[in-house]
């Protein structure tokens, strides 16, 4: 199969770009041993039921226990300070012919967060509109943390093993100490033993370009990928930043699974792996953990150095739910907003360039009762708008507002402890988020003289 057939979807959606334009801009919603110990009854809820079938829920045009949600077009606020991005994304789904990035890069966007990103739902729908809205166009699922690997939930097309048994470490865990990077967990293991993980993709459905190992300075390089073509180390790419990569024979493929195994004897630390696509055009990476806040990745130590690596067009910043569950009167919004904002420094710090949206919380139950919290978080994001000059998607709003987790819960939508959502719930936050990041480059085009 050629490399170009083998990234076309096998569902064709017929839509004609300009009946899609006016759609979205014309026409509301309708509507064992290990240490880790994060997996908890939501999460096992997240994935419950069988894989997703395109359009079967969460598709906000086509369900019906959908009425109760806010209109895609005013939940986006500070649109103007993500002209860059919007301007790129609008080439990438309406202009090229050719969607490669004028750079020679794709477009990349990274999604931090706690559970609600660890469960991987959120990216899969987005990059599953994308492919379907855009054939042609190469979309690459980003980093790969090792999750699995520590007996946590992860991304539900993904997974890892090893012979040898893995715990884990979390900066979204007080108690835990780690030298973590960007992807905010650390697999461990006691002895060298080879890890294997695969992509969901089948075995020569995608042309791989580069392989990424993420790992502790001192360690990304003691990893080998067993590839059955030879592929070259890049040894520039095998720096501070603790990310070791490898470069693919012209026209190669990796197979669906990749083992990697230790060049040292000894305890072996993993962070995260990336399968980069040939010509790749656009990349969603997940990065959540559950029970991270917003000060968690402000404990990696790595964190500037891989995200400068990583080098991403957009920012999506989603912690605060987990900084918001707690009683009314413990939680301290302006000390959420200086946190919030040091974040916004150092993702600046390590690139300039890199545009930045926020995503407020969702309705939830704190202790069984409506939490008010995410008020304030909403509040305190807005604020943050013009202060920081970012965007902000209000999920709180277009989710419906105070009272919206119980239509959600009843509906199947949400998980029993109001706090999470089940994959149906997760698909729909995707979707929407593809909605106003489409409707926002358009207006943004339109707009722009």
């Amino acid at each position: 199969m050629d490399c170009a057939e083998a990234h076309l979807p096998p569902l064709l959606t017929g839509m004609r770009w300009p009946l899609l334009a006016a759609l979205l801009l014309g026409s509301p919603v309708l509507g064992g041993g290990h240490c880790w110990g994060q997996r908890d009854s939501a999460a096992t809820e997240s994935e419950s039921g069988d894989a997703p079938t395109l359009w079967q829920r969460g598709d906000v045009h086509r369900d019906g226990d959908l009425g109760g949600l806010s209109d895609v077009g005013g939940s986006l606020h500070g649109a103007q300070h993500l002209s860059q991005f919007l301007a790129a994304w609008y080439g990438l789904l309406f202009e090229a012919s050719d969607p490669s990035p004028a750079d020679g890069g794709p477009l990349e966007v990274v999604h931090f967060g706690g559970s609600h990103v660890q469960a991987g739902r959120i990216g899969w729908a987005f990059r599953q509109r994308l492919h379907q809205d855009r054939p042609g166009v190469v979309v690459g699922c980003g980093i790969q943390a090792p999750h699995r690997l520590m007996d946590s939930n992860g991304p539900p097309e993904r997974g890892w093993s090893s012979p040898q048994e893995w715990t884990g470490q979390s900066c979204a865990n007080r108690r835990h100490r780690g030298d973590w990077g960007i992807t905010g967990v650390e697999a461990q293991s006691l002895v060298a033993a080879p890890v294997s993980c695969w992509s969901g993709a089948p075995a020569g459905e995608r042309c791989i370009s580069e392989i990424r190992v993420l790992s502790r300075p001192d360690s990304a390089a003691g990893w080998q990928p067993v590839l059955p073509q030879p592929w070259m180390p890049d040894l520039g790419a095998q720096s501070s930043a603790g990310i070791a990569q490898w470069i693919g024979p012209e026209g190669g493929s990796a197979p669906d699974t990749l083992t990697l195994q230790p060049t040292t004897e000894g305890a072996q630390v993993l962070h995260g792996v990336e399968w980069i696509p040939d010509h790749a055009d656009f990349v969603f990476h997940d990065l959540g953990a559950n029970g991270a806040s917003s000060t968690s990745w402000m404990r990696n130590p790595h964190f500037k150095e891989q995200l400068r690596t990583v080098s991403p067009d957009l920012v999506i910043l989603a912690w605060g739910i987990n900084d918001a569950h707690m009683a009314q009167s413990r939680f301290d919004a302006e000390r959420f907003s200086r946190h919030y904002g040091a974040l916004i420094d150092t993702i600046r710090s390590a690139r300039p360039t890199t545009e930045i949206l926020l995503v407020t919380n969702n309705d939830s139950h704190y202790r069984h009762r409506h939490n008010p919290n995410a008020e304030s978080v909403r509040r305190a994001m807005l604020d943050l708008v013009a202060q920081r000059e970012v965007a902000c998607w209000d999920l709180y709003g277009q989710l419906g507002g105070k009272g919206s987790i119980d239509a959600l819960n009843t509906t199947g939508f949400a998980a029993s402890d109001r706090l999470h959502f089940r994959k149906d719930g997760y698909i729909l936050i995707g979707e929407l988020l593809y909605e106003v990041l489409v409707r926002a480059a358009i207006q943004h085009w339109t707009s722009t003289p």
